[in-house]
């Protein structure tokens, strides 16, 4: 039961996450806090870029959200692959399992952001910062 509770939570906060993204605009209305790494150092970080993406994505502009952050563009699939697997788990009365994948993907995975990060960064980095 408690499982499924949170499954439920955290499909309500998506949803309401999105339908908040979808009316307000970052940078230019609503409360949006401020990436504390930029801030502080003046670069950018892997998420740098992320609610304004979500906020292109959820209006339809696919290319304008993948300038502003590529890697999240690209992680959504798998991350929602993993939450809708983990869901129907769940509210099917199974136990989903702790960790399914290795070591290696998990390092591999490390490695992508890390290298992002970096190239991000750097002058040669090709999309809107």
């Amino acid at each position: 039961m408690y499982r499924r509770s949170t499954v439920i939570a955290i499909w309500s906060l998506l949803l309401a996450g999105a339908a908040y993204l979808f009316v307000f605009e970052p940078g230019k209305s609503g409360f949006f806090p401020p990436c504390i790494f930029r801030l502080l150092t003046g670069f950018t970080c892997p998420g740098c870029g992320s609610t304004r993406a979500m906020h292109q994505m959820l209006h339809g502009h696919l290319i304008a959200a993948f300038e502003l952050n590529p890697l999240l563009l690209l992680a959504i699939p798998f991350l929602l692959f993993a939450l809708l697997r983990y869901s129907v788990i769940v509210m099917r009365g199974g136990v989903p399992r702790h960790n399914v994948l290795p070591a290696s993907y998990i390092y591999g995975i490390f490695f992508v952001i890390l290298s992002f990060w970096i190239f991000r960064n750097t002058p040669f980095y090709p999309f809107v910062s």
